[in-house]
């Protein structure tokens, strides 16, 4: 995931570092230089004159030039008419109208077109406010900033020198080579450089967008942050959260409150209150009650734990392409149709969509209940193909009453058909025990042992046997069997603990994804883009 960057340079251009019209701090006279022609007026008890052509006034180090001009010396205030050029230094402002009171150090310029320019910055608007004297300029007809590489539109604009602080309003769009915001308000502080966007925000760039209703950055240290309704989505991921922050230096984010990830690649949704995110290694790393729900348009997978983490590998060093890591950590849980299972910690690889379970892993798969060490699931277009049983290995069903199939080794193979098992194969000081019926009737029970076993199953019950290597084997007559006879060592029965459906894993307090509302913009945008 790459950053997000707003770039105020634009502003400092235009604001910094130069008076804003260079009228007087103190209260010095506007002196007349010359005009084409002038007239002495009496209007309303007020003694003014009247410049005509190619008027020129100076006050302090600015010049002000236009076609005409009403000037009331007495008063100390002019009005400037036609053509109007504002000069100071390397920085002119040109309008139609200009109203200034060497008073009260206030002036306004107005036009179709005002606009104020410099080396690098350039602003058009219709109506520019100032005063002097407070360091305060602003506009209140839609303005525009713009840089060799940058521009930025807003209906209002303020700018206070003494608090170092840029404020705009209304339909704010700041565009750079960065990226582009669209805003309802921002506010920039110069010395701090911070900016504070509040409203609905939308920011684009080449590879993500955001959207928050308020939020900040901080120039001087490369760090964002995005608050209310906030989220990233690119070409892959999604980000929701209540708070999302982001480091750029450190290539680092956190989201907290109401967190969900999704990689839409492989359909998986990961909700937590609090993710942190690794944008070198492309890590991620879930906590505080995270679920994890893996879309299938067939039978979708349901998992809870303690902490989850999600790493990117690369397919090999020679590809762009990638794959994903998850590993589920504490009280793993995690239910799907054709199975589920429990155990500390697990790992799912979406190259081959195989699952590994440590720690005293236990799964169901319909009626057969299967522990070991280790176990690992193999799947083949979404349905499960085999499962290998580490150390420790057990498969058992129930038969009837106190009577339970049981199967045990060192290592066992589970090979299934359809997501039922079909053939398993037992290595290692296997054992089995399994029950005959007869007209449906419990006849014999079967106990036998050997270094490895070969059972084929069909409809979830033992249909053949065959044992390789110093086999030996008991039957019992069922009205005769003790039940230490049809017990293998080690054999416990969980049935309390299989999770009995998709809601016995969905957190109580969990909230669907967040709606994305930002979207109507962003498609608007996105479509004029591809145009």
């Amino acid at each position: 995931m790459k950053p997000f960057k707003l770039t105020l340079f634009l502003l400092l251009a235009l604001f910094m570092g130069k008076p804003y019209l260079g009228f007087a701090q103190q209260k010095t006279k506007i002196r007349f230089e010359g005009a084409q022609s002038m007239k002495s007026l009496n209007l309303n008890n007020q003694k003014l004159i009247r410049y005509i052509g190619n008027v020129r006034f100076q006050h302090e180090n600015t010049r002000v030039i236009c076609d005409s001009a009403y000037h009331n010396p007495e008063e100390n205030w002019f009005n400037a008419f036609g053509s109007v050029r504002i000069v100071q230094g390397k920085t002119t402002i040109t309008g139609e109208t200009l109203y200034y009171d060497g008073k009260t150090s206030l002036g306004k310029i107005t036009g179709k077109e005002v606009r104020l320019v410099d080396d690098e910055t350039t602003l058009t608007t219709q109506t520019l406010f100032f005063n002097s004297k407070t360091n305060v300029a602003y506009y209140t007809t839609p303005g525009t900033i713009t840089t060799k590489n940058s521009k930025l539109n807003s209906q209002r604009g303020y700018f206070n020198r003494a608090s170092n602080m840029l404020s705009f309003a209304g339909s704010v769009v700041m565009e750079d080579p960065d990226g582009t915001i669209y805003t309802d308000s921002l506010t920039y502080n110069t010395n701090s450089e911070l900016a504070n966007f509040f409203g609905p925000t939308h920011i684009f760039n080449k590879d993500n967008f955001a959207y928050c209703e308020k939020g900040w950055y901080n120039k001087k240290i490369d760090q964002a942050n995005l608050q209310q309704n906030a989220y990233i989505l690119n070409k892959s991921n999604k980000i929701f959260g209540d708070n999302i922050f982001y480091d750029k230096a450190k290539k680092y984010a956190r989201a907290l409150g109401n967190v969900v990830l999704i990689d839409t690649a492989n359909r998986a949704y990961i909700y937590g209150q609090k993710a942190n995110y690794w944008q070198e290694s492309e890590q991620a790393e879930i906590a505080d009650n995270p679920y994890l729900m893996l879309v299938d348009n067939t039978d979708s997978l349901f998992l809870k734990a303690d902490q989850m983490l999600l790493i990117s590998r690369k397919l090999n060093t020679k590809s762009d392409s990638t794959y994903r890591l998850l590993k589920a950590l504490g009280n793993v849980k995690f239910y799907r149709n054709d199975v589920q299972g429990l155990c500390d910690s697990m790992i799912y690889n979406t190259r081959d969509s195989v699952i590994d379970m440590y720690v005293n892993p236990i799964l169901w798969n319909d009626v057969n209940q299967m522990s070991a060490d280790h176990i690992k699931i193999l799947s083949r277009s979404n349905k499960i193909s085999q499962m290998d049983f580490a150390g420790n290995a057990f498969i058992a069903s129930h038969e009837e009453g106190n009577f339970y199939n049981q199967i045990k080794g060192k290592t066992i193979t589970a090979m299934f058909t359809d997501g039922k098992v079909e053939k398993i194969e037992v290595s290692g000081n296997g054992q089995a025990v399994y029950f005959v019926r007869d007209a449906n009737m419990l006849t014999l029970a079967n106990r036998s042992e050997s270094a490895k076993i070969y059972i084929t199953v069909r409809n979830n019950k033992v249909s053949r046997v065959n044992f390789r290597e110093k086999p030996s084997s008991n039957l019992y007559p069922i009205e005769k069997v003790e039940q230490e006879d049809v017990m293998l060592k080690g054999f416990k029965w969980h049935s309390g603990l299989r999770p009995a459906n998709k809601y016995s894993i969905i957190p109580a307090n969990f909230k669907p994804q967040p709606v994305e509302r930002g979207e109507t913009l962003r498609k608007k945008v996105l479509k004029t883009e591809i145009k």
